[in-house]
């Protein structure tokens, strides 16, 4: 779980750094990295039922949420959005 949680942080920073103006394949690897992460809070879940894992999986579908909205944006990359979410990953 480590390793998928480290990864999107990883990749939302070079994000946060670079702020490409156009979407691309950095955006696309943010997604696979967050929802891995995701699929195994699920695993985890799954397993102890508990509030607490329960809340971590909120969090992090939340944050996916933002990312795929960052993705396919109707205007220019909500960036302040993303900070946010990264912010709320590294709280998981």
């Amino acid at each position: 779980m480590d390793r998928s949680a480290e990864a999107a942080l990883r990749v939302f920073d070079k994000l946060l750094e670079e702020r490409p103006k156009r979407v691309g394949h950095d955006f696309s690897e943010a997604t696979r990295w967050t929802a891995a992460f995701r699929d195994e809070l699920i695993a985890e879940w799954r397993r102890t039922e508990s509030d607490a894992d329960r809340q971590r999986l909120e969090k992090v579908n939340a944050v996916l949420s933002v990312l795929l909205g960052a993705h396919y944006p109707l205007g220019e990359v909500p960036w302040p959005e993303l900070e946010k979410a990264r912010a709320q990953l590294a709280s998981v």
